[in-house]
């Protein structure tokens, strides 16, 4: 496995008093113009912030720094650092949870409910869909007529990028959702559902994405609450994160389905209680894939919903409202507000 500095700090985004002449003009009406299908010309150095022009495979800044892109995907880090369950993960499943392939609906319902966004709303829209694995909310996104931008710190962009190869308006890029390479005041929405739990810091990696929001946009999230099974599984992790993915996998492979055909035995009645398992009726293989999800990667923060309220207060958002799923957040940026991005991470 992977080492990875537990104690990594990251400098919080520093909000500002809105900007008197910023909010006067906000004040007028604008003309809309249409978000346009996303392209390698949206790219800026997150170091720097310059735009990056591609040069053959590779993006370029003015200082001569680069970016590979490497199998049609733009590469911004060089390793999937503390996620490599996840690269192991979606590309294993790399079509189990897309409603597209299932022709369930089970992950649009979910995301009107951690989201409360529909169709009218994202329509049209810009839409960065945060820590994207294999596309599962993208995907909602892209029936929906969004233009998204899919960002993961794992390889599970190989399998994303697979499944939307051909959708002009969805753009698969692999980097660190907390220094990504796009300039402040981009994106209409902000989607991060079940991904910011799973970094060092689920708080300032949340402050890390509200910037790119243009003046009016929103964001939401989903994050695992401090309550029920995620309080159980969070003792295990510990543990269990230390296991190598394949030999882990394995095991759930053999272990949920021999536990779902007997719920009345005494043995996974109590293995249940305390080690829960998914039994979501959505079929064995997205339950094997939950089960491995749940207890395999390195972060797993939990948080209740007054907290994570408090992070959106704190960066400066409005019209903040908590959603029916636990910890299900969304909240929109002010027209007129400006953020002073701290020191490089």
């Amino acid at each position: 496995m992977t080492q990875v500095n537990t104690k990594q700090t990251v400098e919080p985004i520093e909000v500002l008093a809105p900007d008197p002449v910023a909010k006067e003009q906000a004040s007028t009406p604008q003309p809309k113009c249409d978000s346009g299908h996303p392209t390698l010309n949206m790219f800026y150095c997150p170091k720097t912030g310059d735009p990056l022009i591609q040069n053959g495979d590779k993006l370029e800044a003015p200082n001569g720094e680069s970016w590979p892109i490497v199998r049609g995907i733009p590469r911004f880090v060089e390793s999937d650092l503390y996620v490599d369950s996840f690269s192991f993960e979606w590309n294993t499943h790399n079509r189990t949870q897309l409603d597209s392939q299932t022709g369930s609906t089970s992950s649009e319902d979910m995301f009107r409910t951690k989201t409360g966004l529909d169709e009218e709303q994202v329509r049209g829209k810009l839409v960065l869909d945060a820590g994207v694995g294999a596309g599962r909310f993208t995907d909602v996104l892209n029936k929906w007529g969004a233009n998204v931008v899919g960002v993961d710190l794992s390889f599970a962009v190989e399998a994303s990028h697979k499944n939307f190869e051909n959708d002009p308006n969805v753009m698969i890029a692999q980097a660190d959702i907390g220094n990504l390479p796009f300039k402040a005041g981009t994106f209409d929405y902000i989607v991060s559902i079940g991904v910011l739990h799973h970094t060092p810091s689920t708080q300032e990696y949340f402050s890390r994405l509200v910037h790119l929001l243009k003046p009016g946009g929103e964001i939401c999230i989903w994050v695992y609450p401090s309550q029920g099974d995620y309080v159980k599984r969070n003792a295990w992790i510990p543990f269990t994160h230390r296991i190598p993915d394949k030999m882990f996998y394995s095991w759930c492979r053999v272990f949920v389905p021999w536990a779902q055909k007997h719920p009345h035995n005494p043995i996974v009645q109590y293995i249940s209680k305390a080690f829960p398992f998914s039994n979501q009726g959505l079929g064995i293989e997205n339950d094997i894939l939950d089960t491995f999800d749940g207890y395999s990667p390195r972060f797993h923060g939990i948080h209740n919903p007054d907290e994570v309220v408090s992070w959106f207060e704190k960066v400066g958002l409005e019209d903040i409202r908590v959603l029916p799923w636990d910890t299900a957040v969304r909240g929109r940026l002010p027209e007129g507000w400006h953020f002073k991005e701290s020191a490089e991470m």
